[in-house]
């Protein structure tokens, strides 16, 4: 069988969108109308559908039809695409929603509408966008900062009217009929708007799915919030995800009770014991390594090649972080008439630090370190006195060592011959 391919969206047909009157219908028989090669892949445009597509922050349905999975549900003008893996057989098909996908997808999508109701009435914070995720949601506030006794407020608010039932129902109206509705917010679309109405709480402009009370939407939990672009970013999970959520909270705490031997309610006091003996024992620990460092520095003087009346350190440094590769630096220079070329393998790079003594005329570190970085496939920068640097090609690290020395002998060398 031959199927027709539209090169453009350039249909004469509308795609009647069932879930705005039926949230709840998984299983449907469809007819396909047309069928398009599409970059996402093969599509399918149906009569009638109840397969929700990509809007308004909600994602899109997931399903099969006949037996073949839906990959996506996208909108082009007044048609509904369905993505498919390949294209059915037959133009009429037994098509099936992924009904733990939708049920969890209409908690979230008015979970957000409470939330968003009782920001604005407690908080008097407009929301200006909406993201339903995957495991957690966000909306954006045009308000900051919320104090945390309010966010509790707006929390409790928020399951208030989830214990209450208030009853949801949905309906068309015309953009100049929705002016007299006193929406929460001012729609960005004219001509008809479908309308979500929350009985005695929240009436919105809204083209999701949506069950037809409060409760259904289960409890609502504030995860998290942050500043974001001068409002303010809110995260939450409602029904199944929250429960979950509480789950893996309560789970959590109790392995962390039975790891730090503690009562659950002792938890915070313990831990934070803890972060305060950790901190502790971190500077001791930095203490006795720069001691370590300092005298592996002094050791290593005794190497030190004299070169006119300098002492010349050239070496490369194992077990060391760049940090601490600047340190033993330090150490070594910190008496007149020394240089310490120093390289180090670490992180996956090659890192190089060059030091003299201060106040040491003809010498500029800064200089010799841009000359020989090329050889690791790096750059760097500092002063006459310490420079630092270093790149991506380990191979090349001895190279730069070695350059670096004869090229502070050749700066130095006439000094020696004039002695």
């Amino acid at each position: 069988m031959i199927l027709p391919t539209a090169q453009s969206l350039g249909l004469h047909v509308m795609t009647k969108r069932l879930y705005y009157t039926d949230a709840y219908a998984t299983r449907f028989e469809g007819i396909i109308v047309d069928r398009l090669d599409t970059p996402d892949g093969p599509a399918v445009a149906l009569k009638e559908t109840f397969f929700y597509p990509d809007s308004g922050g909600q994602p899109h349905d997931l399903g099969t039809i006949d037996g073949i999975p839906v990959t996506r549900v996208t909108e082009k003008g007044e048609v509904v695409l369905h993505i498919l893996e390949r294209f059915p057989e037959k133009d009429t098909v037994e098509c099936r929603i992924d009904v733990d996908r939708r049920h969890d997808h209409m908690q979230q999508h008015t979970g957000q509408h409470i939330l968003s109701a009782a920001f604005l009435d407690t908080a008097d914070a407009q929301t200006l966008s909406f993201h339903l995720g995957a495991s957690r949601s966000t909306i954006d506030l045009d308000h900051a900062p919320i104090a945390p006794g309010v966010v509790s407020d707006v929390e409790r608010k928020a399951n208030r009217a989830v214990r209450r039932g208030h009853s949801i129902r949905s309906y068309f109206v015309k953009s100049e009929e929705a002016e007299r509705l006193e929406l929460r917010k001012e729609p960005k679309v004219e001509g008809i708007l479908r309308i979500v109405d929350i009985e005695d709480f929240d009436r919105q402009a809204c083209c999701g799915t949506h069950p037809k009370t409060t409760a259904e939407v289960g409890p609502i939990m504030i995860r998290a919030m942050e500043r974001f672009k001068g409002g303010t970013r809110v995260e939450f999970v409602c029904g199944d995800r929250a429960l979950r959520d509480h789950k893996t909270s309560v789970e959590r705490i109790r392995s962390l009770a039975r790891v730090l031997s503690c009562p659950e309610e002792d938890l915070v006091e313990t831990a934070t014991k803890l972060a305060e003996e950790k901190k502790g024992l971190a500077k001791q620990i930095q203490s006795l390594r720069e001691e370590l460092l300092q005298n592996r520095a002094e050791n290593w003087l005794t190497e030190a090649e004299q070169i006119s009346d300098f002492k010349v350190l050239v070496r490369e440094v194992e077990d060391v972080n760049p940090g601490e590769l600047r340190l033993l630096t330090i150490f070594l220079t910190k008496d007149p008439s020394r240089v310490a070329l120093l390289g180090a393998r670490a992180q996956g790079r090659a890192h190089l630090v060059f030091g003299c003594s201060a106040n040491t005329p003809g010498m500029d570190m800064a200089a010799l370190l841009r000359e020989v970085v090329p050889s690791v496939n790096g750059n760097g920068g500092g002063s006459p006195h310490m420079a630092q640097g270093g790149g991506p090609l380990l191979s090349g690290l001895a190279e730069a060592l070695d350059a670096a020395k004869r090229t502070l002998v050749a700066v130095i060398k006439p000094e020696a011959s004039e002695e």
